[in-house]
């Protein structure tokens, strides 16, 4: 076993050793030499160029974007939980400043009154200047 072992790795120095003394047919180099030019496009990036100019790559939603389609919102609570009382505050204030807007919208009873003695006073002008 030995003998075998040391015979397959002098024979294996002895073929890295040995210089090519006939041209191997199959080594040889067939291809022919390209040269490439920084301005030059091959035609298969001019193709894939005018493919994608006309059919652009449809943009891949990413995972937050599926989530924020799904659950409006959801973005903001997942990435800052702690945040519910905060938002429960803005909610509040929102719905209160709308209270107040629609409370400011209707007129008091004073206004209403003064409208009011305000209209009867120019219809009694009004009917006086029509006696004389």
């Amino acid at each position: 076993m030995l003998t075998l072992l040391f015979a397959m790795l002098m024979e294996a120095d002895t073929l890295a050793h040995q210089a090519p003394t006939a041209v191997d047919p199959l080594r040889t180099d067939t291809l022919r030499e390209v040269v490439v030019r920084p301005d030059s496009v091959l035609p298969v990036v001019k193709a894939i160029e005018e493919s994608l100019r006309r059919n652009p790559v449809p943009k891949s939603m990413t995972l937050a974007d599926v989530l924020e389609r799904i659950s409006p919102g959801i973005n903001d609570k997942i990435t800052h939980p702690f945040a519910i009382k905060q938002r429960k505050k803005e909610r509040h204030r929102r719905r209160m400043i709308r209270a107040l807007e629609q409370f400011d919208k209707v007129e008091s009873f004073g206004d209403l009154l003064m409208k009011a003695y305000e209209q009867q006073m120019l219809e009694d002008s009004l009917l006086r200047i029509k006696r004389e």
